[in-house]
C-alpha cells in the first residue's frame, strides 16, 4: 500500500471514530407526562404545544399540550405536560 493511501485511510477511520465517540443524549420518559433529556445544548423553540431542543447531534422536537420546563441545568432539562409525540430531526 502506498504511504498516501495509508494516510488517507487513517484519516477516514479517525474521522469516523470521532463521530462515534461524540456523546449521545440520554432520554428518559415517564408515561406521556415527563421527559428527562440529559445532553442538551440549548432550547430552540419553547411553546406550550411544542418544545425543540438542540442536543448537538440532533434536534429533538416534543409535541403535546400544556408543556412546560419543570427544571433545567447547564446540560439537562425536564419537560412536563401531556406529551403526544417525540420527533428526531436532522
Amino acid at each position: 500500500m502506498h504511504n498516501d493511501e495509508t494516510e488517507n485511510r487513517f484519516a477516514r477511520i479517525s474521522s469516523m471514530a470521532k463521530e462515534m465517540i461524540r456523546p449521545l443524549p440520554f432520554m428518559e420518559i415517564t408515561a406521556n407526562r415527563k421527559l428527562l433529556i440529559d445532553g442538551c445544548k440549548g432550547i430552540l423553540e419553547y411553546r406550550t404545544e411544542l418544545v425543540k431542543i438542540n442536543t448537538g447531534r440532533l434536534i429533538l422536537s416534543v409535541a403535546g399540550r400544556g408543556l412546560y420546563i419543570k427544571c433545567m441545568s447547564a446540560n439537562a432539562l425536564v419537560i412536563c405536560g401531556y406529551i403526544s409525540g417525540i420527533e428526531f430531526l436532522r
